[in-house]
């Protein structure tokens, strides 16, 4: 069987590599190749020197096919050739080397530095190892006469190899605070600049109690203070006295525990005395636990804006005055073009001329530009007049103005005709209007109950041709006139809703 050899060779190498990766990557981490010589680990060496009794004291380091002296005495070199290093094979053994005699040893006694200059003969080197196993290189003495360390010598270089790899984690432990503290500095730096520069935001911070603890430029150009004359007040100080008085600011705070913040729309003040009108949004500062450190408030004004919905208002407003005199005219000169005909046309002739406008009283609600279903057919069918007789239910759809007043005329003249001849002109009588919004379509229906069987009209005047077109002219219009009263599905495409 030819399955794969689990203590082969090439699995001992797998794992021969990827703790050599390991161990370079710990060297790395310490960052000491190639660093200046430092009092602390030249002390380290010199002791080690004249502790053994050598004249050479290293204090080594084995990067990738390279040895570093960090530290070192008799040499003069601060690197010497990889493939000559007793270090390297230092590394090899548990804790420690000693090589009595390098001439007599196998591993070593075909090393230049042995068989040539400058004739090395003892070396003896105590492992620097992390706290997780991993070797990185040694402290070792070496001599050009044979010998033997006694026990408390070996000790001793195991000591000072235990002190540089103190040394070693203490700074690599000393940098990683540094780099955090730049990080942490830099970081802040960045805050600082965003902060400030959304000058077109005020942006006012504030700790658990409400008070003022910065404040960028944004507010000190929106308001009118500096920070300095900020920072430790209540931030009920720029709103107005009237919601100060109405407790405002306390109820935005409110809003932020119970819903994860509070809208703010409204007038404020600004130094100078000033009212300027802002919208902002009050949010939540909170810790990486979850905890509640404070608040911020971003403010932006919106005062231009503001007056110039206003003065579009007005404009409106003096339009709709316009248009309303418009319809009295029309209505007086429908009544004196139509006496001597039929009363009940000239009334439902003008009857449809109340219904635009209460169709336009609602769009000028919504700056003629849009409005909703319900608050339409409130409008026109006078739902206050009738309690009770008008079942309106529907998603919240908003009608464009065009569409409003084809919906106006639409269901004006179903409610005219159930006022007449239908479920209005009983009683007890009821509609159930409904509404859906569904794969692009949009449905109506009008529902009469608790009033006389439905007939078809034996005339199709106006009213019924109204009636025909549909909602803006789609003309997808079903009419069951039944036993139980009319029923009427009017649909048209959702797209042409917000014309």
């Amino acid at each position: 069987m030819n399955g794969p050899r689990v203590n082969g060779p090439r699995f001992m190498n797998d794992n021969v590599n990827a703790r050599e990766l390991r161990r370079l990557q710990a060297l790395e981490d310490y960052a000491v190749l190639d660093t200046p010589r430092e009092k602390d680990f030249d002390e380290i060496a010199q002791l080690a020197s004249d502790i053994c009794g050598t004249p050479i004291a290293v204090v080594n380091l084995i990067g990738d096919r390279r040895q570093f002296f960090k530290a070192e005495v008799g040499l003069g070199v601060r690197e010497t050739p990889f493939d000559s290093s007793f270090c390297a094979k230092a590394i090899l053994e548990n804790d420690f080397l000693m090589v009595p005699d390098a001439t007599k040893d196998k591993r070593f006694d075909c090393n230049p530095l042995v068989t040539g200059e400058p004739h090395l003969r003892f070396y003896a080197g105590a492992i620097l190892k992390t706290s997780s196993g991993l070797p990185l290189g040694t402290v070792c003495v070496l001599d050009y006469e044979s010998r033997e360390l006694n026990e408390l010598q070996q000790r001793t270089l195991r000591v000072l190899a235990s002190q540089v790899m103190t040394q070693l984690e203490l700074r690599r432990v000393a940098a990683s605070e540094a780099a955090a503290r730049r990080s942490e500095a830099d970081e802040k730096a960045r805050y600082k600049a965003v902060f400030d520069s959304a000058t077109d935001y005020a942006i006012i911070v504030m700790d658990r109690a409400g008070l003022i603890t910065d404040w960028n430029e944004g507010a000190t150009r929106v308001l009118g203070w500096e920070r300095s004359e900020a920072e430790g007040k209540e931030v009920s100080f720029f709103f107005t006295p009237e919601d100060r008085e109405a407790r405002i600011p306390e109820l935005e705070i409110r809003s932020v525990l119970s819903n994860g913040r509070g809208m703010d729309e409204r007038w404020h003040l600004r130094k100078n005395g000033e009212r300027f009108w802002a919208n902002g949004e009050l949010m939540p500062l909170t810790a990486e636990d979850g905890s509640l450190q404070g608040y911020v408030k971003i403010l932006r004004d919106q005062t231009g804006k503001r007056l110039q919905e206003e003065q579009k208002q007005l404009l409106l407003e003096e339009m709709a005055h316009r248009v309303k005199n418009s319809f009295a005219v029309v209505q007086a000169i429908a009544s004196q073009s139509l006496r001597g005909v039929d009363r009940e046309v000239a009334s439902t002739f003008q009857e449809r001329i109340i219904a635009l406008g209460r169709a336009h009283d609602v769009l000028l609600q919504a700056s003629w530009q849009s409005t909703h279903l319900h608050a339409l057919l409130e409008a026109v069918l006078l739902t206050q007049t009738f309690p009770g007789r008008f079942d309106i239910e529907g998603p919240d759809v908003v009608v464009g103005s065009k569409t409003s007043m084809s919906l106006s005329l639409l269901i004006h003249e179903m409610a005219t005709n159930a006022l007449k001849y239908g479920a209005l002109s009983v009683p007890n009588g009821a509609v159930v209007m409904r509404w859906t919004l569904e794969e692009e379509v949009f449905e109506f229906t009008w529902r009469e109950t608790g009033g006389p069987a439905a007939t078809s009209p034996l005339r199709k005047g106006f009213g019924s041709k109204l009636i025909a077109m549909g909602i803006n002219g789609a003309r997808d219009v079903t009419l069951d006139f039944g036993s139980g009263g009319l029923e009427a599905s009017f649909r048209a495409p959702a797209t042409t809703l917000s014309t």
